[in-house]
């Protein structure tokens, strides 16, 4: 339990800096908000106090996020060695009850749950740092062939919002790393009861 508290606050740091960090950039870089690429922003247009605040709230949902990945969900107990009647266990609770790409809703959604937050707790500072490095590089005005790649791959995304993006690719992809990773986790619980 200390290492996923240890976890839990790590994360929580992690995502806050990357907030405190896009503000302070952003800051710097567009006082007026001009260059700012947030929708609510941009077209919106609801100023710093408004994006503070959507700020705190985003904060407040992540922190939420993590700490049922890492402290409230306690996976299932079960003696299931096979990765598909695990599944069919944790999602049903029936190990014989195997659906194929789950198109039937789960019985039961702690583990649904569980997977959906940490795979977006693992990906979202990161994703907010890609922000900002392109605030750093805009601040820094550097002008070389690696940063123009850079911002021509950013513009290639849906109003330059890479961040989403990625976001979206990696949760699902963390998704299934969720998955081997409790799966091994249960192997190793059976393991340690022999």
């Amino acid at each position: 339990m200390k290492s996923n508290k240890q976890k839990f606050y790590l994360s929580c740091f992690a995502y806050l800096l990357t907030i405190v960090l896009d503000l302070l950039f952003t800051y710097v870089a567009t006082p007026n908000l001009l260059l700012e690429g947030n929708p609510l922003s941009s077209i919106m247009g609801i100023g710093w106090s408004g994006l503070i605040i959507i700020n705190v709230i985003t904060f407040v949902g992540y922190v939420a996020m993590s700490w049922y990945a890492f402290i409230k969900y306690k996976p299932p107990v079960t003696n299931e060695t096979d990765m598909k009647r695990y599944l069919a266990f944790i999602n049903y609770g029936n190990a014989d009850g195997y659906v194929p790409m789950m198109w039937k809703l789960p019985k039961n959604w702690g583990p649904q749950t569980a997977c959906l937050c940490w795979s977006v707790v693992c990906i979202l500072p990161f994703c907010r740092m890609i922000i900002v490095v392109e605030w750093f590089l805009m601040i820094l005005g550097i002008n070389n062939a690696g940063t123009r790649l850079f911002f021509t791959i950013v513009s290639l995304f849906p109003l330059g919002r890479i961040d989403i993006v990625l976001a979206v690719i990696g949760a699902w992809i963390l998704s299934f790393v969720w998955i081997q990773k409790e799966f091994k986790a249960n192997l190793k619980e059976i393991e340690s009861r022999k």
